[in-house]
């Protein structure tokens, strides 16, 4: 009779200890190289272009704009002429800012404290938000594509005070579902966040309630997905995409 090396009970061990190895593996295990990629794979779909794929990708433009923005994607590194004249529409607009009050008529209601109060946060904002260059980032990437989904979030580094920015979203994980009076809603593939290497840490904390909606218990609100719901009711979901919302931070231009 063989011998036996092995007990069930040691054999169940191995095969656990196993498991937990791959799954810290593939979810909790980060590396330079997959963050690199991950950043990368934001807003970077480029394709190679011919002049029949091209002329097939704009013949059905409604259904080929994923294609059609990775041709300019590839054109723009590599076609210098294309470049340039990219840069100078998006270097035409200065971006100057000039405050108007539009509900302030007499000396009185200038000198009065709700417009110091007033005029204080708004100093403050333009103080904290590198208006100019995240604009010139956002005018950049309409260039080359239709809409461009971006999260206006607070940042806070140190004792260096809050500031203000718009972080990239990957741009492949946002969809255009609805519309309101300043501009279009959309909302957001959750499973971008069950990649290897993806930290929720990294994007603003409204991301870790719209898991909990998602994969937390009950698994989303299919019923109350309307493309209609008010800002403050943006809380549907359908499969693994949620609803986002202006007044958490999400804002496509």
């Amino acid at each position: 009779m063989a011998e036996e090396l092995l007990t069930r009970e040691q054999v169940d061990s191995v095969i656990e200890f196993a498991q937990a190895l791959h799954s810290y593996s593939n979810w909790g295990y980060y590396s330079p190289y997959l963050s690199n990629m991950l950043l990368q794979g934001l807003n970077n779909d480029s394709k190679v272009p011919s002049s029949d794929s091209v002329r097939k990708a704009l013949a059905d433009y409604r259904n080929s704009a994923n294609e059609i923005q990775g041709y300019m994607e590839y054109t723009k590194y590599f076609d210098m002429l294309f470049a340039r004249t990219v840069m100078s529409y998006v270097n035409a607009l200065s971006f100057d800012l000039q405050v108007v009050c539009t509900n302030a008529y007499t000396e009185e209601d200038y000198k009065s404290s709700e417009y110091q109060e007033d005029k204080r946060r708004i100093d403050s904002f333009v103080e904290k938000f590198n208006y100019k260059d995240e604009f010139r980032k956002v005018v950049n990437q309409l260039m080359l594509r239709e809409a461009y989904y971006v999260w206006f979030r607070k940042t806070k580094w140190g004792n260096k005070g809050m500031k203000y920015a718009l972080q990239i979203l990957p741009q492949d994980r946002c969809m255009l579902t609805g519309y309101w009076e300043k501009g279009m809603l959309f909302d957001f593939d959750m499973t971008y966040f069950l990649q290897p290497g993806v930290d929720i840490d990294g994007f603003d904390p409204t991301f870790k309630k719209y898991y909990n909606r998602v994969f937390g218990n009950g698994g989303g609100n299919l019923l109350n997905y309307r493309p209609t719901n008010g800002l403050n009711d943006r809380t549907g979901t359908y499969a693994m995409w949620t609803q986002t919302s202006p007044e958490d931070g999400a804002w496509v231009n």
